[in-house]
């Protein structure tokens, strides 16, 4: 079986929540099928570099960049942001050639801003992963709104994104949804669609120990770490991809908003900020005169476990989001004990025995004082995320969900067609 499998960005190094997920997924179904990587890209060179790391699970891999979004085009404006981010005609002609001159039995999209590339006449199955329900996120960002402009925008945004995630739904074939939570809204808004749950996996040590490989290629152009504390003192530790707006947004919220109530608790308390792509507002809270020495900001490292092995409460304060948050997987597996908001734990139905959830300031603020100074609480807190941890299907087994649904699709469509 041949599988046209479309991303938004090369799934390599997978140093973000999206393109781990899809790694996982190409390095076990390329054991099984013939998985044929179509990915957009704004740094052809850089991830040209890194394709020999997924050409053992791929048939062939096109790079297609993404094109300069057009001001004052009638089009763009008519689309919702992330449809003219992820617009590419270099993306949507090749996709046409290669649909001429192959033949696939399925075609796999990682979000619905992809569909925009396929042709409209195209008649094979097509699977559409939904990680979140955007038109959510938008709702998330009006509540959040500090200004009348800010309002209007995201509310546009809103409009746009609902009229045109719903059309993508009703074109696909199969849509696959992460949590049980989103299924149920598709059901609901679209209940002619097909919606399939399948969550996402846990067991990421091989990935993140690949990561090593990366010492000596050109992708390393981060930042050196070198105040590592290794656990000389109480810390808390965030991990995420800062190229993703809302994670930017949860740091700065628990940077100046909930940390200063620790470190008046906690005074030695250190937070680590760990991922790739930091922007200037994230990196200029190191320099905040306050919190001098209290927060560090690492970048890309080429390993998270020194991390997990050595902070005290690992934080998920998120207030913008949907789907299950890899992060908070990665943090079960560690057996950590974890605050996070109720939008960093959706999708995982818990309780607050394996993760404390809390939206208020002062409630969040006053779980991580209470896990940092009371070391008891926290091993069964980290023994309760271990057990609950154990709760989710390993990567092995969502990549066979995934085959028993390509299969099912495909005998379906024969069947149709006889």
């Amino acid at each position: 079986m041949e599988i046209l499998f479309i991303t938004s960005h090369l799934p390599f190094p997978p140093a973000s929540g999206g393109r781990r997920r899809e790694y996982e997924l190409i390095s076990r179904l390329g054991k099984n099928f013939k998985i044929h990587l179509c990915s957009l890209t704004t740094e052809p060179e850089l991830d040209s570099l890194n394709l020999r790391y997924l050409e053992p699970h791929c048939s062939s891999i096109s790079l297609c960049r993404i094109s300069k979004p057009v001001q004052h085009d009638g089009k763009a404006q008519r689309r919702p942001w992330l449809m003219n981010r992820y617009y590419s005609e270099e993306g949507g002609n090749r996709i046409a050639q290669l649909l001429r001159d192959h033949f696939y039995d399925i075609v796999h999209l990682e979000g619905y801003y992809l569909m925009q590339l396929l042709p409209m006449s195209l008649e094979l199955p097509v699977v559409l992963v939904e990680h979140n329900i955007e038109y959510s996120l938008d709702l998330q960002r009006i509540i959040l709104s500090r200004s009348s402009q800010d309002f209007f925008s995201h509310w546009r945004e809103y409009y746009l994104t609902f009229l045109w995630e719903r059309s993508f739904w009703r074109r696909a074939t199969k849509i696959v949804a992460l949590t049980a939570e989103d299924q149920t809204t598709i059901n609901r808004i679209e209940p002619k669609v097909d919606v399939q749950l399948i969550p996402n996996g846990i067991d990421h040590e091989p990935t993140i120990s690949q990561l090593r490989s990366y010492r000596h290629t050109n992708f390393l152009q981060y930042r050196k770490y070198s105040n590592f504390q290794d656990g000389r003192c109480p810390s808390v530790l965030f991990v995420c991809n800062f190229a993703y707006e809302p994670n930017v947004d949860a740091a700065l919220y628990f940077s100046n908003c909930i940390f200063p109530l620790v470190i008046s608790r906690v005074p030695n308390t250190i937070l680590y900020l760990v991922g790739n792509s930091p922007p200037a507002e994230v990196f200029s809270l190191t320099r905040t005169c306050n919190k001098t020495s209290h927060i560090e900001v690492t970048g890309f490292v080429e390993s998270l476990n020194p991390y997990y092995k050595s902070a005290q409460v690992v934080v998920c304060p998120l207030r913008i989001g949907g789907g299950i948050k890899v992060k908070i997987l990665e943090a079960l597996k560690a057996g950590k004990a974890i605050v996070s908001t109720s939008v960093g734990a959706q999708g995982l139905n818990i309780n607050n025995r394996a993760i404390c959830v809390c939206d208020k300031e002062s409630d969040f603020a006053g779980n991580v004082i209470r896990l940092l100074v009371n070391p008891q609480e926290r091993h069964k807190q980290e023994q309760e995320a271990l057990r609950f941890g154990r709760t989710f299907p390993t990567w092995d087994q969502v990549a066979k969900e995934y085959m028993r649904c390509y299969h099912k699709m495909a005998s379906t469509t024969c069947n149709k067609r006889i």
